[in-house]
């Protein structure tokens, strides 16, 4: 069998590279630019997927000079400054490293090239294969057969070769430990280390072909050309200068060895951690596939030094005890139910005989539904009805059964318990909420399913089904709920669990099946217009600069922008001066295409993103009948999906005109209820400000109000600036915006964001009081909570390092305030949702958006339903200020917005 590798990692190359090779926008919610973050964490899974090593190292340059400095005046000298938005990704790169117990290795005084090739050096004479992975061609001097191979990142983040001798012969046509000879004659302007004359890479293999070194090449110049051996005789100090500065250093006094460098002892929390303090959850999801996998050796606390056990595992835990129950109803076939009774006594044929029973388990893994009923395998109708004749119903991620149940004119009604709404609700950040993920972590051990393919197939796809995997879930469901119940009967959870999140599974369930209706005209309108626009600016762009080109080709819009025009050139990328929104907005005034080129990149995105999609998303019944999540957001905040109707644009008019499609039943109309200034009123309401609290007492203009205290300027005498910045550093509060987002947004200098966010501190000092007071709470307890009592952990407040604790500290100050919001709403839409049954209205809510709701309601129906929604809304729960709703109806969203 191949041996396993040892990983050694060019830090400094790989990030560049990344950095380069993706797009600046990608950053965390604070504005602090991720693309190198990005790019290298995706490297790492992609090697370790591929290369299973035994060990991985990376190396960084430390600041300050190497010993190279002092050989060669200005070494380095010719390269750009490190652009300001990578500097800091370096230090968040080390902190997701030390999560995953991957050792950074530097030396002062030399170079990350030189540690690597210590490393490797080292580990060849202990017999080790080592895998060399970097971007720096000066590497290709360490490969030696068998042992060491250089993995050559030749650009972006996915574009690799691997090297072995023959192969660098193949590329260079020089061996290996000859190419510092080669590169000396050819140079590094990258390094401002030029090169012989006339001597490109090619006449230097050619050279060094026919000579062994440069003392056999320096004393036979006389068969060379007059014009090469003249420009070799007068740079030969140049060349062997060079090749002693290229020559890596192999005996660097590192405190590792490479025995030392074996995969294994992470934590998962922490590094779970350390991945959400910057928004990579995306990232975290395929890095912990590959913790599970063992690609990075055990955790910490495993009894082999590694964590729990990985998912493809062949060992099977003990089956709880309530499994018994469903071992001996082979004659039953499973409902996807047993007991939660003592006696766990399996009640399916009760229920399906029309029998109450007191209390039925359903299994809903993976969000689907499954099941078989003796002789009916598929009779759906059968399964929920004897759902419904059940008191007490419990179960993993329902709301699609409930769902489903309403498709056939079955209300479920509030179930007694669902384990994934509890795990979430008991730790919000954990992200870990599918059914062997929970049981995993309750039980502390492995599902008894895990690692096996099989899955039960859905019963509304009318297919078969596994019954003993299904009845292994429903047991692990009822051991789940026996370990959850004591937590959950706590009353900092009782009622956000009882009176919260269970009943809103049913209002979320019911408003999917509702729908929300769709003129479906309307929108291809809006999508053929902008498809309109988006052609009249490309013929306006190009007149611009007087000739036709690929507009949405970054190459040639380079040449026309930088070349051809001559404006101001920003960051520099791999592939030229970049091209994106930012530097875009930055060039507005030096010519009128650039206005041109931001406006129609605007269209293109709202007709493909917006006009196109949203279109297909309508169903048969002339609705869109999205997905609404209860355990994804950590601020505890609902989130959309299939399609995401919370990203439909507001901001403006091109994006405000897509609501215009979003239109009631025929004959009725919509009411749209939004909550004002919501989350100012919360930190308001939590931080007792008295200058804050007044201005919502004092029935003017809020934002005008607040600048005016910050500006020390009357109310009436406010500038729109004045207030967009008020209102901007109000509302960044709410989600941990720093001077350096709040720059970027203003386009001012950190300094002077700065100084505008310590004035209004100044002003409403309370705040300030309440955000520090916070965090040195979080700090002692561990966790933040909202005015309800919701938790969310952050252990990387004490137990992280650089950014992730900076970022904790953000979280920290802002997830009281987001998730109080989130509670206040997800109240008031359980309030409403009962008061208009109760009411027996036909009334029904079809929407929610962020802190709107939607509700369609006959003609005669619109008085009852305002005052119902307003006294739902603004009287669901009493804060320090009072709790105001916009409303209005109209015959379209955007109409009832008005």
């Amino acid at each position: 069998m191949e041996r396993r590798p040892l990983l050694l990692l060019d830090g400094m190359s790989l990030a560049f590279r990344a950095f380069f090779a993706l797009p600046p926008d990608m950053a965390t919610k604070d504005g602090v630019v991720t693309n190198a973050v990005y790019g290298f964490m995706s490297m790492l899974a992609v090697l370790a997927k591929d290369q299973q090593p035994s060990g991985i190292a990376v190396a960084f340059d430390l600041p300050g000079g190497t010993f190279r400095d002092e050989m060669v005046a200005d070494y380095k000298g010719g390269r750009d400054a490190t652009p300001p938005e990578l500097e800091p990704q370096f230090g968040i790169i080390v902190d997701l490293l030390g999560s995953l117990s991957i050792p950074v290795v530097s030396k002062v005084g030399f170079e990350a090239d030189d540690v690597l090739a210590t490393l490797a050096s080292r580990a060849r004479d202990e017999g080790r294969d080592v895998i060399v992975v970097t971007g720096d061609r000066d590497c290709f001097q360490l490969v030696e057969d068998p042992f060491v191979r250089v993995l050559y990142n030749r650009r972006g983040v996915s574009d690799y070769s691997l090297y072995d001798e023959a192969g660098i012969v193949e590329r260079t046509g020089i061996e290996p430990a000859r190419y510092p000879l080669l590169a000396a004659l050819r140079g590094d302007p990258s390094d401002n280390l030029p090169g012989v004359p006339g001597v490109g890479e090619k006449t230097a293999a050619k050279l060094l072909a026919q000579f062994r070194d440069f003392d056999e090449l320096f004393s036979n110049l006389g068969g060379l050309t007059p014009k090469l051996r003249e420009n070799l005789a007068a740079n030969e100090e140049l060349a062997r200068r060079n090749a002693s500065v290229m020559r890596l250093i192999r005996d660097v006094d590192l405190d590792v060895d490479p025995d030392q460098l074996t995969v294994g002892g992470w934590e998962r929390d922490r590094a779970r951690s350390c991945f959400e303090a910057v928004d990579m959850q995306g990232q975290w999801s395929r890095i912990e596939k590959l913790l599970d996998a063992g690609l990075f050796g055990p955790g910490a606390d495993s009894p082999d030094g590694g964590g729990r056990e990985c998912a493809g595992s062949d060992t099977r835990s003990d089956p709880p005890a309530v499994a018994d129950a469903f071992a001996a109803a082979d004659s039953v076939p499973a409902l996807i139910a047993g007991a939660v009774e003592e006696q766990r006594s399996l009640v399916v044929d009760a229920a399906l005989a029309g029998e109450a029973v007191s209390s039925l388990l359903v299994a809903d893994p993976e969000r689907r539904v499954a099941g078989s009923v003796e002789g009916a395998t598929g009779d759906v109708d059968a399964v929920l009805g004897a759902l419904a004749r059940c008191t007490r119903t419990a179960g993993h991620d329902l709301k699609e059964l409930w769902r489903a149940a309403l498709a056939r004119g079955i209300d479920l009604g509030v179930p007694e318990h669902d384990t994934a709404i509890a795990a979430y609700l008991l730790d919000t950040s954990s992200g870990r909420y599918q059914l062997a993920e929970v049981y995993a972590d309750v039980t502390g051990r492995s599902a008894p399913w895990a690692g096996h393919a099989s899955a039960p197939a859905s019963l509304l796809d009318d297919q078969g089904v596994d019954d003993a995997l299904l009845r292994e879930h429903a047991a692990a469901i009822a051991e789940l709920v026996e370990a959850l119940a004591p937590q959950l009967e706590d009353p900092q959870f009782r009622a956000l669990y009882r009176e919260m999140e269970l009943p809103l599974l049913r209002v979320l369930a019911r408003m999917e099946d509702r729908g929300i209706c769709v003129d479906a005209d309307v929108l291809r309108g809006i999508a053929e217009d902008l498809r309109a626009e988006a052609a009249t600016l490309e013929d306006a762009i190009r007149a611009s600069v007087g000739h036709d080109f690929k507009i949405n080709s970054t190459q040639q819009l380079q040449t026309v922008l930088y070349e051809e025009l001559g404006l101001t050139k920003g960051r520099k990328t791999k592939t030229g001066y970049s091209t994106d929104a930012a530097t875009l907005e930055g060039l507005r005034g030096e010519h009128p295409v650039i206005d041109l080129l931001l406006r129609y990149r605007e269209v293109d995105k709202l007709r493909s993103t917006y006009g196109d999609s949203l279109a297909a998303e309508v169903r048969g019944d002339g609705r869109i009948h999205a997905r609404f999540r209860q355990t994804v957001a950590r601020t505890g905040r609902l989130s959309s999906e299939q399609p995401n109707l919370h990203n439909i644009p507001t901001r403006t008019e091109d994006g405000r005109r897509f609501r215009r499609a979003f239109v009631p039943a025929p004959g009725w109309s919509l009411m749209v209820a939004d909550y004002d200034q919501i989350e100012l009123r919360v930190i308001a309401h939590l931080s007792g400000d008295e200058g804050l609290c007044a201005a919502f007492d004092s029935n003017v203009d809020v934002h005008r109000f607040i600048a005016g205290v910050v500006f020390a300027t009357p109310p009436d005498e406010v500038t729109h600036e004045q207030r967009e910045r008020a209102k901007a550093v109000s509302y960044g509060l709410a989600y941990g915006m720093e001077a350096y987002g709040f720059s970027r947004r203003f386009r001012i200098s950190v300094g002077e964001a700065k100084e505008f966010m310590d004035q209004y501190f100044e002003a409403f000092p309370g705040v300030r009081t309440y955000m520090d007071e916070t965090v040195a709470r979080a700090r002692v307890d561990g966790y933040t909570t909202t005015a309800f009592g919701r938790i969310r952990r952050l252990p990387e407040l004490t137990e992280g390092t650089g950014a992730a604790r900076a970022a904790a500290e953000r979280q920290a100050m802002n997830a009281g305030i987001q998730g109080t919001a989130a509670d206040i709403f997800k109240l008031a839409l359980v309030r409403l949702d009962g008061a208009l049954a109760a009411l027996g209205l036909d009334a029904r809510i079809v929407l929610q958006v962020h802190d709107e709701v939607l509700v369609e309601a006959p003609p005669g129906e619109h008085e009852e339903v305002t005052a119902t929604a307003l006294e739902a809304l603004t009287g669901v729960v009493a804060l320090r200020v009072p709790l105001e709703v916009s409303l209005g109806w109209g015959p379209s969203w955007a109409e009832a917005k008005h």
